[in-house]
């Protein structure tokens, strides 16, 4: 497509895509990322055009506006900012646990804390304040700078995870609506999140089913009657003075800037990191207690496989059993041989190849360790500050290439793919436009193979609306499940895809878990009340068999993986567990 910016005319091309949300795309020019809205309109150019100088140079603010061939504001130009993480990334138990400490999270928010009173001092309100919106590095940038609030100009949408409840029902576009005080809210949420791994009101709750119900009862997780997610960490891991300051502002509506927070963090023996006088899970079940090897509840049987107190950085059923794990400072794998000398770095992703480990970095440098030894080195192409990789391909610019032979399997859009692979079947998918193009590979066959309906089904095969979050894939010998998460207006969706191994679709659905298996075309999902299945049913996926006895036993956040006698490993953060049920 062409635009105009600072009286030139560019083309800018798919290739060119940084990024696309729902509101708009964002393309890289040189230095700049230029942002062009979807949908036009004379309120967000008058945004761009007025947008107030001299704000905190955490905020990513336009630099210019971009035009079409009629002169119409279409978007703006900006510093590109490469190389940065969304503040999501901190919510991420797996992605930040061990990596991003406490203390660095506590380091963060107070820069947060203080680009927002210098924007509030500036009259200036973030409104739609997210984990989305604000990435981190070194330091802190704020984007989607021209949703803010200023100079009687609203912004026009919440991100429902942070919008504050007295905000429930308002007609954002009706004027300028949210304040200081509703950016505090939003600030206090993400801190929360990124503390414990889990929304303030998240949870379940028998009467208040739903996150924004509770929220708006202030009903959070710190009630006794709420039960708390597994996957996340207790709040009795924060001192009692914290816990109170997240009580006046969840429960009794306080607003405004956070006072200090002190919070001194230690590591317990038991593994635990806590910022209290002493650990409150020995505290709790006293330093000796022991999970024992082999647990029982009902029909299911649990087996412990392994344990640790570091963290389960990967496992895979490629031949057997096979894992990577942090302790004391190293990374191994399963058999002791030595994949790092030193602590995993952020971003850092580990791929298991039979006895060897492909490690990957933000740069996409790649090197393949055998027996505590370099034994190959490459490269991979990049999704943002992600590396592309998995036991069998990676990329090579607009290439998927496969590992063993060097040989070009299919072309692709580089910089905007997601590739996944099993045993047999490999799946990727990027968006060109609106489209979303989604492909099968076979293992040691070249040519990529498009998905498609079964005969008579209509519509996009997989639509994909709004922003792009989170994607997943997990495989059989012949089928292949995608699972994604997308955010839209402010909603984030959770839906699952099931192909064929000919590429046609065969079913479609809400996912009920992040977390899936796949055995035989059956699909299984980890949920904090245990192992459930789906069944399908007219092309749907819904609800089948929850196996309740499973439920000591599993998390929603849980990794799961099929075993060909029928039981199923079950990969946890700090711990590895078979299931089988009689």
């Amino acid at each position: 497509m062409n635009v105009h910016l600072g009286g030139s005319r560019i083309r800018l091309n798919d290739t060119d895509l940084l990024g696309e949300g729902g509101e708009a795309r964002v393309y890289r020019f040189g230095d700049q990322a230029l942002k062009l809205f979807h949908t036009p309109t004379p309120q967000k150019a008058e945004k761009v055009l007025r947008f107030p100088q001299r704000l905190p140079a955490e905020v990513v603010a336009p630099r210019e506006a971009v035009h079409d061939d009629r002169g119409t504001v279409i978007g703006y130009a900006m510093p590109a900012v490469l190389g940065h993480d969304e503040l999501a990334r901190l919510t991420n138990r797996r992605w930040r646990e061990g990596v991003v400490s406490n203390a660095r999270v506590l380091e963060l928010f107070d820069q947060a804390a203080g680009v927002l009173k210098r924007l509030h001092a500036a009259g200036v309100v973030v409104g739609d304040l997210n984990d989305g919106n604000v990435l981190f590095e070194k330091g802190l940038a704020f984007i989607d700078a021209d949703s803010m609030q200023f100079a009687g100009l609203p912004c026009v949408v919440g991100h429902e995870k942070t919008l504050d409840p007295a905000l429930y029902g308002v007609d954002l576009t009706s004027g300028p609506r949210f304040t200081p005080g509703t950016d505090w809210y939003a600030w206090h949420v993400l801190l929360f999140s990124s503390l414990l791994y889990v929304h303030p009101f998240g949870g379940v709750h028998p009467k208040l089913p739903t996150l924004l119900r509770r929220a708006q009862a202030g009903h959070s997780v710190l009630e006794s009657d709420v039960l708390f997610p597994k996957s996340a960490v207790h709040w009795r891991v924060l001192p009692d003075e914290v816990l109170h300051h997240f009580t006046r502002v969840f429960k009794h509506g306080e607003r405004g800037a956070p006072p200090p927070l002190p919070m001194g963090w230690a590591k317990c023996s038991c593994g635990l990191e806590h910022a209290r006088a002493a650990c409150p899970d020995c505290q709790t079940r006293g330093p000796a207690a022991a999970r024992q090897a082999l647990r029982n509840h009902g029909r299911c049987r649990a087996l412990s496989v392994f344990s640790t107190a570091g963290r389960v950085l990967e496992a895979s059923l490629h031949g057997g059993l096979r894992y990577v794990y942090e302790e004391n400072g190293v990374v191994r794998r399963e058999d002791g041989a030595l994949v790092l000398d030193g602590v995993a770095s952020a971003g850092t992703r580990f791929v298991i190849s039979g006895g060897s480990t492909w490690v990957a970095d933000r740069r996409g440098q790649v090197v393949r360790m055998q027996s505590g030894r370099v034994a190959e080195r490459a490269s991979t192409g990049l999704r943002q500050s992600t590396p592309v990789l998995t036991d069998r391909y990676r990329l090579e610019q607009e290439w998927i290439v496969d590992h063993t032979s060097g040989a070009r399997v299919g072309q692709i859009l580089e910089g905007q793919t997601w590739l996944w692979s099993g045993a047999r079947l490999g799946l990727g998918l990027y968006r060109a436009g609106d489209v979303a193009h989604v492909f099968l590979v076979h293992a040691g066959k070249a040519g990529l193979t498009p998905v498609r309906h079964v005969p008579g089904g209509r519509g996009p095969v997989v639509e994909l609306r709004g922003r792009l979050v989170e994607a997943a894939c997990v495989f059989d010998d012949g089928h292949a499940l995608l699972s994604a998460v997308t955010e839209h207006d402010g909603r984030e969706s959770h839906e699952l895809w099931l192909f064929n191994a000919a590429g046609q679709r065969l079913a479609t659905g809400a996912a009920r878990s992040r977390h899936h298996a796949l055995l035989a075309g059956r699909v299984v999902c980890a949920t904090d009340a245990g192992l459930m299945s789906l069944k399908l049913d007219g092309g749907v996926l819904v609800e089948g068999t929850l196996f309740t006895d499973t439920e000591p036993f599993v998390s929603a956040g849980d990794e799961l993986l099929p075993q060909p006698d029928g039981s199923l490993l079950v990969v946890g953060t700090k711990e590895i567990l078979q299931l089988s049920l009689s």
